[in-house]
């Protein structure tokens, strides 16, 4: 999913947004990829990471989902005109915005610690889940 054009296998929603978080988002000298997967049982979930030439992935953002996006409330202004801080719960977060005309709309999450720890453990608890 590097290339100018790349969109394949993502769904329509990923595909309008794919251009935007990979330029916004992009870390030099490593690939953006986008990984999409189900948390208990019933909540998708799509994370934009970066990965080094040896094949390490670091998520970077959450994908404003139409749940997640009614999870965050937004507060004031953010360092840059398409970050704002928000919140989730009582935890404050960066998150990605667009302006579609009718006000800054949530399309990422930038991934804190505590969300690349609890990515980590379910990821974990998936892989070793006896079959």
């Amino acid at each position: 999913m590097c290339g100018s054009n790349s969109a394949v296998g993502l769904a329509e929603q990923e595909r309008v947004l794919w251009p935007l978080l990979r330029d916004r988002l992009r870390v030099p000298g490593r690939l953006m990829g986008l990984m999409r997967g189900v948390l208990g049982g019933d909540a998708e979930v799509a994370v934009v990471v970066t990965t080094t030439p040896g094949g390490i992935a670091t998520p970077v953002a959450i994908l404003a989902t139409p749940v997640i996006a009614a999870e965050v409330t937004l507060l004031g202004d953010g360092r840059q005109p398409d970050v704002r801080r928000g919140r989730i719960g009582d935890d404050e977060v960066d998150v990605l915005v667009a302006d579609p005309g009718s006000g800054p709309t949530p399309v990422a999450v930038f991934v804190t610690g505590w969300m690349r720890e609890h990515l980590y453990l379910y990821s974990r608890e998936l892989w070793h889940r006896s079959r």
